[in-house]
């Protein structure tokens, strides 16, 4: 596919999750004096996307306000109304965009968990490159754990790991691509990962290597890890 030179790049952070496995909305929690989902926002703005869609619960859409009022992120952001799951979250965030980006040909959209906030800039600008010149490409690292398939508790076989790679956020599409396949009447909202829907619509996704960590706070010890990690990575830095 002819690489895009002018396409500029808008992001969709999924911040809508109500902490059912934690018992708290993780992506409120501080990391190193600021909350998550501002760590995954300034990310992006670093790594070259241009405008934001926060997508939150609604209950929380007037306080997440004020917070951008209060304190400014380095770029525009929109605050969205979430849905009951991660897909209509997603879809909730895509509709608001594709109401104020006219020219959807020259746009492309990165959308990104909240909980993922050391995604390195640098690795922001990789996927957002790879996407201008392929139209999609999402963020991974290359599966080195020996696989088991379990059923009912009990080990039923071991899955080859050559080619298979964790799925990370950000993921990066062509604005008209997520604007087809979320407009279409099969489109499948119980998905947990974006790049599934392009897939199923025959488009190609591109896969760019992680260059740092980039994990997904989902458990009390990610929560603990996260901490730990954003002291040493931000800790010393004013805020």
């Amino acid at each position: 596919m002819e690489r895009q030179a002018g396409m500029e790049f808008y992001g969709v952070v999924v911040a809508g999750g109500k902490g059912t496995r934690l018992g708290f909305a993780k992506q409120y929690a501080l990391l190193a004096g600021k909350p998550m989902w501002e760590r995954s926002v300034e990310a992006l703005a670093a790594g070259g996307v241009r405008r934001i869609w926060l997508v939150v619960p609604a209950a929380d859409i007037d306080v997440i306000g004020q917070h951008i009022k209060d304190k400014p992120a380095p770029i525009a952001v929109t605050v969205v109304a979430g849905g009951d799951s991660r897909a209509e979250s997603v879809a909730n965030g895509l509709r608001e965009l594709f109401a104020e980006v006219s020219d959807w040909s020259q746009a492309g959209v990165a959308i990104h968990d909240a909980a993922r906030p050391f995604v390195a800039p640098q690795d922001v600008r990789a996927v957002l490159d790879t996407a201008r010149q392929f139209g999609g490409a999402m963020l991974g690292q290359a599966c080195v754990d020996t696989m088991k398939k379990v059923e009912n508790g009990r080990v039923t076989g071991t899955v080859a790991r050559a080619g298979l790679w964790h799925a990370q956020t950000p993921q990066v599409f062509r604005a008209d691509w997520l604007q087809r396949v979320y407009a279409s009447p099969q489109v499948e909202l119980e998905v947990t990962d974006d790049a599934s829907l392009i897939e199923h619509h025959g488009y190609p996704i591109h896969m760019v290597l992680a260059s740092g960590f980039n994990g997904k706070v989902t458990t009390a010890a990610d929560m603990e890890f996260a901490k730990w990690l954003a002291e040493r990575k931000w800790g010393g830095q004013a805020e």
